[in-house]
Protein backbone atom coordinates (compact mmCIF):
# COMPACT_ATOMS: atom_id res chain seq x y z
CA UNK A 1 0.00 0.00 0.00
CA UNK A 2 3.00 2.38 0.72
CA UNK A 3 4.39 1.59 -2.72
CA UNK A 4 1.59 2.42 -4.14
CA UNK A 5 0.56 6.22 -2.64
CA UNK A 6 4.26 7.00 -3.85
CA UNK A 7 3.55 6.56 -7.24
CA UNK A 8 0.44 8.44 -6.78
CA UNK A 9 2.80 11.23 -5.29
CA UNK A 10 5.46 10.88 -8.21
CA UNK A 11 2.68 10.92 -11.05
CA UNK A 12 1.20 14.51 -9.50
CA UNK A 13 4.51 15.42 -8.95
CA UNK A 14 5.33 15.07 -12.51
CA UNK A 15 1.94 16.64 -13.87
CA UNK A 16 2.03 19.35 -12.16
CA UNK A 17 5.42 20.02 -13.02
CA UNK A 18 4.38 20.12 -16.82
CA UNK A 19 1.79 22.04 -16.31
CA UNK A 20 4.12 24.85 -15.02
CA UNK A 21 6.27 24.34 -17.68
CA UNK A 22 3.65 24.21 -20.12
CA UNK A 23 2.13 27.73 -18.90
CA UNK A 24 5.51 29.26 -18.54
CA UNK A 25 5.98 28.56 -22.24
CA UNK A 26 2.69 30.05 -23.32
CA UNK A 27 3.10 32.93 -21.30
CA UNK A 28 6.66 33.64 -23.02
CA UNK A 29 5.55 32.62 -26.55
CA UNK A 30 2.36 34.97 -26.17
CA UNK A 31 4.28 38.24 -24.96
CA UNK A 32 7.06 37.40 -27.55
CA UNK A 33 3.71 37.10 -30.10
CA UNK A 34 2.52 40.81 -29.16
CA UNK A 35 5.19 41.92 -30.93
CA UNK A 36 5.88 44.00 -27.89
CA UNK A 37 9.44 43.05 -27.41
CA UNK A 38 10.12 43.93 -30.72
CA UNK A 39 8.85 47.28 -30.52
CA UNK A 40 10.44 47.95 -27.93
CA UNK A 41 14.32 46.90 -29.62
CA UNK A 42 13.41 48.54 -32.52
CA UNK A 43 12.87 51.76 -30.92
CA UNK A 44 16.12 51.54 -29.00
CA UNK A 45 17.88 50.69 -32.18
CA UNK A 46 16.63 54.14 -34.11
CA UNK A 47 17.20 56.00 -31.01
CA UNK A 48 20.47 54.97 -30.95
CA UNK A 49 21.16 55.33 -34.97
CA UNK A 50 19.81 59.12 -34.54
CA UNK A 51 22.01 59.82 -31.46
CA UNK A 52 24.72 58.20 -34.14
CA UNK A 53 24.23 60.39 -36.53
CA UNK A 54 23.72 63.65 -34.70
CA UNK A 55 26.25 66.29 -34.27
CA UNK A 56 26.85 67.95 -30.74
CA UNK A 57 24.24 70.90 -30.42
CA UNK A 58 21.87 69.03 -31.34
CA UNK A 59 18.44 68.27 -29.49
CA UNK A 60 16.29 65.10 -30.16
CA UNK A 61 12.77 64.70 -29.12
CA UNK A 62 11.41 61.07 -28.68
CA UNK A 63 8.11 60.08 -27.75
CA UNK A 64 9.06 57.55 -25.13
CA UNK A 65 10.28 57.27 -21.72
CA UNK A 66 14.10 56.31 -22.03
CA UNK A 67 17.29 56.60 -20.46
CA UNK A 68 20.64 56.88 -21.39
CA UNK A 69 22.84 54.49 -19.69
CA UNK A 70 26.78 54.90 -20.27
CA UNK A 71 26.94 54.38 -24.33
CA UNK A 72 23.32 52.39 -24.25
CA UNK A 73 19.92 53.89 -25.12
CA UNK A 74 17.41 51.81 -22.70
CA UNK A 75 13.67 51.78 -23.80
CA UNK A 76 11.66 52.20 -20.55
CA UNK A 77 7.90 50.82 -20.14
CA UNK A 78 5.91 50.40 -17.30
CA UNK A 79 8.86 51.23 -15.36
CA UNK A 80 10.93 48.30 -16.65
CA UNK A 81 13.86 48.16 -18.79
CA UNK A 82 12.51 46.61 -22.01
CA UNK A 83 14.91 46.78 -24.23
CA UNK A 84 18.77 48.31 -24.97
CA UNK A 85 20.41 49.31 -27.75
CA UNK A 86 24.51 50.55 -27.80
CA UNK A 87 25.75 53.45 -29.45
CA UNK A 88 28.99 55.10 -30.49
CA UNK A 89 28.89 58.83 -30.46
CA UNK A 90 31.17 60.43 -28.33
CA UNK A 91 29.48 64.04 -27.60
CA UNK A 92 28.40 64.41 -24.06
CA UNK A 93 24.66 63.15 -24.27
CA UNK A 94 21.87 64.15 -21.87
CA UNK A 95 18.61 63.25 -21.28
CA UNK A 96 15.40 64.75 -19.35
CA UNK A 97 11.98 63.52 -19.60
CA UNK A 98 9.24 65.96 -20.94
CA UNK A 99 5.55 65.72 -20.98
CA UNK A 100 4.66 63.13 -24.12
CA UNK A 101 8.68 61.77 -24.26
CA UNK A 102 12.00 62.19 -23.88
CA UNK A 103 14.17 64.78 -24.84
CA UNK A 104 18.16 63.84 -25.48
CA UNK A 105 20.65 66.89 -26.08
CA UNK A 106 24.06 66.32 -27.57
CA UNK A 107 27.05 68.62 -26.15
CA UNK A 108 30.10 69.48 -27.68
Amino acid sequence: MKKGSETMAMIITAIAIILIITASTLVFMRSGATGKAIEYEAKAKQIAMLIDSAKPGTAIFVDSEIAIEENEVVVIANNVKEARYSFFNKADISFRKTEGGTEITLAG
